[in-house]
């Protein structure tokens, strides 16, 4: 809801139900107590993970743009609520604002600490908020920059943009598995499954998509063929036909 009202995700529980197929579900803290037994209910469930912070950047519905940021769960809530692991975001190069850069990432690294006290695996999210008024090679240029720095501090995974053909760099710039976004939502479940494909082709260990499963038509089909071609190595076309 960060992002404004968004279509398939009005109730969690069909959401989360509709997704229970994924290799892992990015979800707040209190909606994982909330529905924990929806993820007892399969026999192989998505391992929880757990968003952090909260931050401005991220209110899309009074488009605020600056990454002003907080801790809204600890780890350890995260922990207690059942996450397997927790994610976190790290707000850089923003107009030269060298006072609110400096308090992200003394903020990220109090997380680092907390996740290194419990031993649960942190995912750092570089997202480029600027990323529509940027050149490709910007955007490219910074995401290579962000990641490697959340890595240096101490992020076990990292969450970011796919930057097409150049990508492999920033995945060999970076020295932990990188996960590309599904950003904007995508014209077509084929546009999905090609920027997966393209992502792994890359260097990337997997996606971790959004709006691009939760408000297609069918988001459990979805899944299934997004796994044949991350994990299976099957074209876009031919696992989408399945």
């Amino acid at each position: 809801m960060e992002y404004g009202d968004q279509p398939g995700i009005e109730q969690a529980a069909p959401a989360i139900r509709n997704c229970l197929l994924t290799d892992a579900l990015l979800l707040p803290c209190f909606m994982l107590q909330r529905n924990a037994e929806l993820l007892q209910s399969v026999t192989l469930p998505p391992t929880p993970v757990v968003r952090i912070n909260w931050s401005a950047a991220f209110y899309y519905p009074l488009d605020y743009r600056e990454g002003d940021t907080t801790i809204a769960t600890t780890v350890e809530q995260a922990v207690q609520a059942g996450a397997g692991a927790v994610i976190c975001s790290l707000f850089l190069e923003e107009d030269h604002d060298r006072r609110r850069e400096t308090d992200n990432v003394r903020l990220f690294c109090e997380v680092v600490r907390q996740k290194e006290r419990l031993g649960v695996p942190l995912i750092g999210e570089a997202y480029i908020v600027e990323h529509k008024e940027r050149t490709p090679d910007q955007v490219h240029a910074k995401v290579k920059r962000v990641s490697r720095i959340m890595a240096e501090l101490g992020a076990d995974l990292v969450k970011t943009f796919y930057t097409g053909d150049r990508f492999h760099e920033i995945v060999a710039n970076t020295p932990v598995p990188i996960f590309t976004i599904g950003a904007e939502k995508l014209d077509s479940d084929l546009d999905v499954l090609i920027k997966a494909r393209n992502s792994v082709q890359q260097g990337a260990r997997g996606v971790i998509f959004g709006r691009n499963i939760f408000m297609a038509d069918n988001p459990p089909k979805l899944i299934q063929a997004l796994n044949a071609v991350i994990n299976d190595g099957v074209e876009p076309e031919a696992a989408l036909a399945c």
